[in-house]
C-alpha cells in the first residue's frame, strides 16, 4: 500500500501493460475483463445463453401454440384453461426472483447447469402425462426451472464481456429469443397437426442438452467469485478467459474485496435508484400485460380458416363451439414470417441503442409498437393483420432487450442477478392476469384491446422520459472509462465495482 501516487498512468501511453501492472500491486477484476478484450471465451458463453434464450421464448410461444390442441384433447372449460395458463405464470414469477436470488448467492454457472437439468427432467414427464392435472404440474415445475436460469445466463454473459461489446452481447441474446419464436412458429406449421403437440413439445426439448453441457465445462463468473470472496476461483476463471482469447494472463494480480451486502432489494430503492427502479416497474408491469394477453387471444383468434376482417375475427360464441379448430398450415407460415421480420427489428433496435443510447431508442421502440396496435383498426386479411401484430411484438422485444441491458448496466454487480430476476418475476406476476382478459374480455372485442394497448403503450414511452438515469457505457464515447490505474488507496474503499460509479 505503499504506492498513493494520485496521477493515473494511461496504459495506452506505455510501452507495454506488464511495465504498468509492475508499478502497482493489484488490479481490478474489472480492468482485466477490460484487458482480456472479447474473443472465444466470450463466444462460449454467449452461444450456450443463446440457446437458453432460444429454448425460453420457443417454449413460452410453442405453449401458446399448442393451446388449442391441448383444449381439444382434454375439452377443456375455460376455468381449466385459466389454471393452465395461470399457474405457468405463477412458477414463472416465483422462479424469475428465487433464480436470481440464488445465483447471486450460489453462483450463475451452478444456478444454470442445476435449472436446465431440472426443467428437462420435469417438461418431459409433463408431456408423458395422460391426466391433464397432472400435466399442469409437471408442466408448472418445468416454467419454473426454466426462468430460474434466465437471470443467470444473461448475467454470466455481461459480466465476462467489456463494456463497449455488451450492447452486441445482449443483441444476440434477443435474436437468439426471437429465432425462438420463428423456430417454434415453423416446426408448428408442418409438424403441429400431423405428429401432435407432444411429440413438437419434445423434439423442441431437445436442444436444452446443449446449454447444459456447455455450462458444465465452463467456470462461474470472475466478478461474482471475486464478490463472494472466492478469490482463486476468481482468479482461476479469469486466467481461462485470458487464455482462451490469446492473452497475457494478469489473472494473479485481480484482488476485489468481497461484498458484505450481496441480494438485497432495498438498494434498489436507495435514493440514488428509486424514481428510476418504480418508473422501470411500472413500465414493465404494462408491457407484460398487454404482450401476454396478446400472447394467450391470438391462438384464438386466428383460429380456422376465416380471412375477415379483425372486428372480429372470431367471436366469443365461435370460441366455445368451435374450439378445436386449431391453427392452419397458412397461419403459422404468416406468423413465421411475422418473426424473421422480428429479427430485423430486434438488431436494429439495439444497434439504434449503442448509437442514441438506451432510454431514447427504447422510447422509440415503444412508440412504433403503438403504431403498429393501434393500426389494427383497419379492415385486412388475417396475413396483413398477423404482420402488424408480429411487428408490434418484435418492437416491443427490441424494447424489452435494451430495458434489461439497461438494467445490467445501471445497477450493481452485486445485486445485479437479483435485480434482473426481480424485473423478470413483476413482469411474469402481471401476466397471472392475462388469461382473463384473453379469454373473457378480448375475444369477440378485439379493436378496443389493440387500441388500449397502443395508448399504454404510449403511456411507457412517457414514463421512460422521465427516468434520469443514463447507461454508464455512453453512447458515441469510448466505453472502456477505466483504462487508467488507480491508487492504491482506492483499494480500501470497499468492492470497485466500476458498474455502479
Amino acid at each position: 500500500m505503499g504506492w498513493n501516487q494520485k496521477t493515473p498512468i494511461p496504459l495506452k501511453n506505455m510501452n507495454s501493460e506488464k511495465e504498468a501492472l509492475s508499478k502497482r500491486a493489484y488490479i481490478s477484476v474489472d480492468h482485466a475483463v477490460e484487458n482480456a478484450g472479447f474473443g472465444p471465451a466470450q463466444i462460449k458463453y454467449m452461444l450456450a445463453a443463446c440457446v437458453v434464450f432460444f429454448t425460453e421464448v420457443q417454449f413460452i410461444h410453442l405453449g401458446s401454440l399448442n393451446l388449442p390442441s391441448i383444449t381439444c384433447e382434454w375439452n377443456l372449460q375455460k376455468w381449466q384453461i385459466l389454471v393452465l395458463l395461470i399457474s405457468a405464470a405463477v412458477t414463472r414469477t416465483i422462479g424469475s426472483y428465487v433464480g436470481g436470488s440464488l445465483s447471486d448467492k450460489f453462483g450463475r454457472r451452478n444456478n444454470v447447469v442445476l435449472g436446465l437439468f431440472s426443467m428437462i427432467l420435469f417438461g418431459l414427464l409433463a408431456i408423458l402425462q395422460t391426466d391433464f392435472y397432472m400435466y399442469v404440474a409437471f408442466r408448472a415445475c418445468s416454467f419454473f426451472f426454466l426462468h430460474c436460469i434466465t437471470p443467470s445466463a444473461l448475467c454470466i454473459v455481461l459480466e465476462i464481456t467489456p463494456r463497449k461489446m455488451r450492447f452486441l452481447a445482449k443483441m444476440v441474446l434477443a435474436v437468439a429469443g426471437q429465432l425462438g419464436a420463428t423456430c417454434s412458429s415453423l416446426v408448428a406449421m408442418y409438424y403441429l397437426n400431423t405428429v401432435g403437440w407432444r411429440d413438437l413439445t419434445f423434439y423442441l426439448t431437445v436442444p436444452c442438452f446443449l446449454p447444459l453441457l456447455i455450462f458444465w465445462f465452463l467456470s462461474d463468473s470472475p466478478r461474482y467469485l471475486f464478490l463472494s470472496g472466492d478469490v482463486e476461483g476468481g482468479r482461476k476463471a479469469m486466467g481461462e478467459i485470458f487464455r482462451m482469447n490469446g492473452k497475457e494472463d494478469t489473472s494473479h494480480l485481480i484482488k476485489n474485496v468481497k461484498d458484505q451486502d450481496r441480494g438485497n432489494v432495498g438498494q434498489m430503492f436507495t435514493p440514488e435508484f428509486a424514481k428510476t427502479t418504480w418508473m422501470l416497474l411500472i413500465v414493465i408491469a404494462v408491457k407484460n400485460l398487454v404482450i401476454s394477453v396478446m400472447h394467450t387471444s391470438l391462438p384464438y383468434i386466428l383460429q380456422g380458416d376465416t380471412d375477415t376482417c379483425s372486428t372480429p375475427l372470431v367471436s366469443a360464441e365461435d370460441h366455445e363451439e368451435e374450439n378445436c379448430l386449431g391453427l392452419t398450415s397458412k397461419t403459422l407460415y404468416s406468423l413465421t414470417k411475422g418473426h424473421v421480420l422480428g429479427i430485423v427489428i430486434t438488431i436494429t433496435a439495439l444497434s439504434l441503442s449503442q448509437v442514441v443510447g438506451r432510454r431514447p431508442s427504447s422510447i422509440t421502440c415503444y412508440l412504433l409498437a403503438a403504431g403498429a396496435m393501434i393500426a389494427n383498426v383497419w379492415c385486412q386479411g388475417k396475413d396483413t393483420f398477423i404482420l402488424k401484430v408480429t411487428t408490434a411484438n418484435a418492437l416491443m422485444h427490441g424494447g424489452t432487450a435494451i430495458i434489461n441491458l439497461f438494467i445490467q448496466e445501471i445497477y450493481p454487480t452485486s445485486i445485479r442477478a437479483m435485480t434482473t430476476g426481480f424485473f423478470f418475476s413483476l413482469g411474469h406476476l402481471i401476466t397471472t392476469a392475462a388469461p382473463y382478459f384473453s379469454i373473457y374480455l378480448v375475444l369477440g372485442h378485439e379493436v378496443p384491446f389493440f387500441v388500449g394497448g397502443g395508448i399504454l403503450f404510449i403511456m411507457c414511452a412517457f414514463m421512460l422520459l422521465r427516468i434520469k438515469h443514463e447507461s454508464k457505457n455512453s453512447p458515441l464515447q469510448e466505453t472502456t472509462r477505466f483504462n487508467t490505474l488507480q491508487s492504491d488507496l482506492d483499494w480500501g474503499l470497499g468492492d470497485l465495482d466500476y458498474d455502479s460509479d
